[in-house]
């Protein structure tokens, strides 16, 4: 599918949810089909969250949340703005 990541990561983008790490793993070998891997800042609990993985769910085959963790209290002291 024609700009099929950008799509599927579009929902991040307009729910104001900020992605810090991307990774993409081809499956078998090829790139017909492809895993990728995605750090983003938020609980899944957060309103905005929950409507970003919503709509990542229409371009997905399986989705999955491999974990949640807090932030390092150094990120509370930071503006980035």
């Amino acid at each position: 599918m024609p700009a099929a990541l950008y799509k599927a990561m579009g929902g991040f983008a307009t729910n104001g949810i900020n992605m810090t790490k991307l990774e993409s793993y081809m499956v078998g070998g090829n790139f017909v089909a492809t895993q990728f891997y995605a750090d983003v800042e938020g609980h899944p609990d957060d309103h905005n969250l929950k409507l970003a993985l919503q709509e990542l769910k229409f371009f997905c085959k399986d989705m999955r949340i491999l974990g949640v963790y807090p932030a390092h209290p150094f990120r509370h002291t930071q503006s980035f703005a």
